[in-house]
């Protein structure tokens, strides 16, 4: 069922002094596991190094950390490099999410944070979820060897949702029970006083036509309590509330609702809300204050094509407020109409969770 499981929240340390998973005495706040070294090694004694973690699948004819197997590069993002991995011992496919320790545990400029200190809080964040549609961290390793954090996470043959409407021309109702999914992961990642700060196309996986999951908290945030409020602006612009294009301290929970209300369009559509592009070919709207010009003068209206229900138009009215107090909550985005079937799809991928543990309980008693 690709990511509905449980997150194993696994650190492992591999190298010649494992160090309990600390990066430079910053600690990883996970329990440490792993098993003896399985690197390439250039004598029986000694444990090869490499410059980087690129370098270390290149030299290697069978690139192995512990019972990872290293592949080829499928994906990037400003400080991370993705590569295909299978664990030798059971056959699961999953993603690596690889950081340069050289690269995050660099010397910032006056008060600005290390990277390895959001790292760490993206770490601590997807540890602290377990949801059916929120993507779990199988495990997170540290490599001496290659200079290298890992995180490994189930992997998602469609790829992203962008990726999955470019090449599927995904159905509405598809992209109903996406969204349900979707708003089911944000209903319990806010009900856990934690905020995604990035939702995007780009940062929604797709394991199936029927299962969704929301990805990549390298910006978001654990908030202090429910009424905290924000003053920084994360994620990309396009998808930029008013309020967090306003200069003033917001909620950021009605803004993860806003960034929902975008994506929705986008894929319905093709094309962003409130003139943010201008349709294929077109320069998107790309900075803080391209988009507040933009979110200040245009009101929100909806292409005559390609047609969609009335039930989606409804929810993106409600959603798409620039006044975030008039803004739905996710549980109340839940009942939509336009959700109706998506339910039922929900209802089945529930049943086989509880089959499939269910069945893992029978085997291990087995046992």
């Amino acid at each position: 069922m690709g990511c509905i499981q449980s997150a194993a929240g696994k650190v492992s340390s591999q190298g010649d002094k494992p160090n309990k998973g600390n990066l430079n005495n910053n600690s990883i706040n996970l329990p440490l596991t792993g098993s003896a070294s399985t690197i390439e090694q250039n004598s029986a004694d000694s444990v090869r190094t490499f410059f980087s973690f690129s370098s270390f699948i290149l030299q290697n004819e069978n690139p192995t950390i512990f019972e990872w197997q290293f592949f080829h590069e499928i994906g990037k993002g400003a400080m991370s490099r993705v590569f295909l991995s299978t664990n030798t011992e059971t056959n699961q496919i999953c993603a690596a999410k690889v950081y340069n320790k050289g690269i995050i545990m660099r010397p910032t400029l006056g008060l600005e944070e290390q990277p390895y200190v959001a790292v760490q809080r993206e770490i601590d964040i997807m540890v602290s979820l377990d949801h059916r549609y929120v993507l779990p961290i199988i495990e997170v390793i540290e490599d001496d060897c290659s200079n290298s954090l890992i995180l490994l996470m189930p992997y998602a043959e469609k790829g992203t949702l962008q990726l999955f409407i470019n090449n599927e021309n995904a159905s509405e109702e598809t992209l109903a029970v996406c969204f349900y999914e979707v708003a089911e992961a944000l209903r319990y990642i806010h009900e856990k006083d934690v905020v995604h700060r990035d939702l995007k196309p780009d940062n929604i996986l797709v394991f199936s036509p029927t299962v969704f999951c929301i990805s990549d908290f390298s910006v978001s945030t654990k908030l202090e309590s429910s009424d905290t409020k924000l003053i920084d602006t994360k994620g990309s612009p396009a998808f930029l509330s008013p309020e967090e294009c306003g200069g003033e301290s917001f909620f950021p929970k009605p803004a993860d609702v806003w960034a929902y209300g975008v994506t929705i369009f986008s894929c319905l559509f093709h094309i962003l809300p409130f003139n943010l592009d201008e349709g294929q070919g077109k320069t998107v709207a790309n900075t803080v204050y391209s988009v507040s010009q933009l979110l200040e003068t245009e009101e929100l209206s909806f292409p005559d094509e390609p047609k969609v229900s009335q039930d989606a138009i409804d929810l993106l009215t409600r959603i798409l407020q620039k006044d975030p107090s008039k803004r739905p909550t996710f549980e109340e985005i839940l009942e939509s109409p336009w959700f109706k079937d998506a339910k039922v799809v929900d209802e089945a991928n529930l049943a086989n969770i509880i089959d499939g543990n269910e069945e893992e309980e029978e085997a291990a008693t087995e046992n």
